[in-house]
């Protein structure tokens, strides 16, 4: 006799007449369903161009809330009024294929189970699944030849049968971590404007760019307007990199060699580095000697990592992938001002670490009576600084703090998404020393596929990320407590569960018994759970 998970799975049952759907009319709490609750919306028939796909995880995300925060002036909705066009949020989705439509019969298959890779784009233009296309907040959705056949062909990544649905969901999330350690930065000049400011540096590099831009170091002659791919730049002064700063374009490089000729900080746009791409390259003497500086974008193996401001859910997926994958750190330290959420962390990842001999330290001010004491104790850890330094509260204090704790030729990631025009004061000698600052926003779709094959080639555990599960009427609740970081991991809705709580996962075993067996050793949710939880409670 089949099971209900078994009869889930097969995804064959009647559709119903209509579903239920958190529709978004403007920006607001109050904007998000109507009177609190989703909706009731008809199960429309399908267009040739489409497949219907019913949602089976959601995991939310501050993204979900920023939209909600901004309404019609959100940068991936402009020109579109809610009021009339409502959305749908959630762009970690895990579907699986009810019903396709004449154009992809045979291509698709009732039954087929997908992630949506959320930044799809059709003739360059975004049109992101849970912005432009009403994401995962809903029962079932539509997609059509935008997500099918868009810009980067099939937007939807298979899944294994086997995988679970918030495993997968949380494949996206993570998504946007992995990218993050594989930045392609650019070493070679793209053919564009180029500045050299320079005595007698590198003459092979200058004598290889013959149409350059050759300035003195009083930069006579360098107007406003003038931009540049590339600006060499020797003996460089907080003066120089902090003027020059600003002609780089977007994706520019500007290499520092040898020593600086002056101490001191240069202010730099942070958001610049995160949203614009823009480098600062130093280590060497020829530039040749700097790219080799500056080649690496992972981890360091066997180094040692501090994640500054990790206890939210994406600093723990930092921290996790530092101790799980096979290029880790020996050494992970994390810091946030909420003692709770470290402690979360040592429960979560303590046996792993341990497992993987990995020495992990959680560290909060409170702890030490003083930020100065903690900070003692966090160059006692690591004293000749840390090979990764990665910053996850949109501070731009905080990189300067991170300059000063790392080695040399360290990266420092500025994961949390500091907006443009927000500056912070770098020491020269920093990046004369080799650090490379980095930043990136969003995934691509290979990002999302070698997360997968790691998720279920169990290289990568994703359900340690899940803090609280909820059916789809406690959705609303569930992005209020994003908001206010009520959890200290991801909440995953089950939009097939409607009626279900918003439950942590420390109080499943009190809240839903037939669940307690199925959480691993340290309380964490697993698939087992999940397959349970369909058994008990999908109608």
């Amino acid at each position: 006799m089949s099971t209900t998970i078994d009869k889930y799975k097969k995804a064959d049952a009647p559709l119903p007449d209509s579903y239920l759907a958190w529709l978004v009319y403007g920006a607001g709490f109050e904007n998000v369903g109507r009177d609190g609750k989703p909706e009731q919306v008809p199960l429309r028939e399908l267009k040739d161009n489409e497949i219907l796909c019913r949602v089976d995880a959601v995991g939310l995300c501050l993204s979900d809330v920023k939209i909600i925060n901004q309404g019609n002036n959100h940068p991936r909705l402009l020109g579109r009024d809610l009021a009339k066009e409502p959305t749908v949020l959630g762009h970690e989705a895990s579907i699986t294929v009810v019903k396709v439509g004449k154009n992809w019969q045979g291509k698709f298959n009732i039954g087929e189970r997908y992630i949506v890779q959320a930044d799809i784009y059709v003739d360059g233009v975004t049109c992101a699944f849970g912005y432009r296309i009403p994401g995962g907040l809903q029962q079932f959705c539509y997609l059509d030849d935008r997500a099918l056949d868009g810009d980067d062909g099939n937007y939807l990544l298979p899944v294994k049968p086997e995988t679970g649905y918030s495993q997968s969901a949380l494949s996206e999330p993570w998504a946007c971590v992995e990218m993050s350690y594989n930045l392609q930065d650019r070493f070679e000049p793209t053919g564009g404007p180029v500045l050299i400011v320079s005595d007698d540096a590198d003459a092979q590099w200058c004598a290889d760019h013959p149409d350059a831009t050759v300035l003195p170091r009083s930069l006579d002659d360098l107007s406003d307007d003038d931009k540049f791919d590339d600006i060499l730049l020797s003996e460089p002064t907080p003066e120089l990199v902090t003027r020059l700063a600003d002609h780089l374009n977007k994706g520019g490089v500007m290499y520092l060699l040898g020593a600086p000729a002056e101490l001191g900080a240069c202010s730099i746009d942070i958001g610049r580095i995160h949203y614009d791409d823009i480098r600062f390259y130093g280590g060497g003497q020829l530039v040749s000697d700097i790219q080799a500086a500056n080649s690496r974008c992972d981890l360091l193996p066997q180094g040692a990592s501090i994640f500054i401001g990790a206890g939210g859910p994406m600093g723990q997926m930092h921290v996790q992938r530092a101790i799980e994958v096979a290029c880790g750190s020996r050494t992970v330290v994390v810091t946030d001002l909420d003692r709770s959420r470290l402690d979360h962390i040592e429960k979560r990842f303590g046996n792993l670490a341990k497992a993987k001999g990995v020495a992990l330290h959680c560290l909060c001010a409170d702890d030490f009576g003083s930020q100065d004491a903690m900070n003692e104790h966090i160059h006692e850890i690591a004293p000749d600084g840390y090979n990764d330094v990665c910053v996850l509260a949109p501070i731009p204090a905080l990189v300067t703090y991170a300059m000063g704790l790392a080695a040399d030729n360290a990266l420092v990631n500025v994961f949390a998404g500091i907006p443009i025009g927000n500056p912070a004061d770098i020491e020269l000698a920093d990046l004369c020393r080799g650090i490379k600052i980095i930043g990136s926003s969003g995934s691509r779709i290979d990002d999302l596929r070698k997360i997968l094959r790691m998720v279920e080639s169990s290289e990568l555990n994703t359900n340690l990320s899940v803090a609280a599960i909820g059916g789809l009427n406690a959705a609303r609740e569930g992005l209020e407590g994003v908001k206010s970081a009520r959890f200290p991991g991801k909440t995953v809705i089950y939009p097939q569960i409607p009626q279900m709580d918003l439950i942590a996962v420390e109080d499943i075993p009190k809240k839903l018994p037939q669940l307690a067996d199925k959480l691993d050793a340290e309380g964490a949710w697993t698939n087992e759970a999940e397959n349970a939880l369909i058994e008990s409670m999908v109608p």
